[in-house]
């Protein structure tokens, strides 16, 4: 759905007010103090920003295509009494 916006002035900066309808359909709410923007060569797109995962941030170097290091993990030593 294409929409006309109006552009204004706010400050030395140009602003675009945007409907609430609009960012509930994305789920951006009043309460959001950050909104992710990706900038292309002809466009600009607004997302919610949510928060990282705790697992993507674990995993964001992952390589899959490269061997784990087993040699260098510390695999610890035995564990428990000795029964002999």
């Amino acid at each position: 759905m294409d929409q006309i916006l109006k552009l204004g002035k706010w400050g030395n900066s140009n602003a675009i007010r945007l409907p609430k309808g609009m960012l509930e359909k994305v789920g951006i709410t009043p309460n959001d103090k950050e909104v992710s923007v990706n900038v292309t060569t002809d466009s600009i797109v607004i997302k919610p920003k949510r928060k990282e995962k705790l697992l993507d941030k674990l995993f964001e170097n992952y390589d899959s295509n490269q061997p784990y290091p087993f040699e260098i993990v510390d695999k610890g030593g035995a564990v428990g009494e000795e029964l002999y």
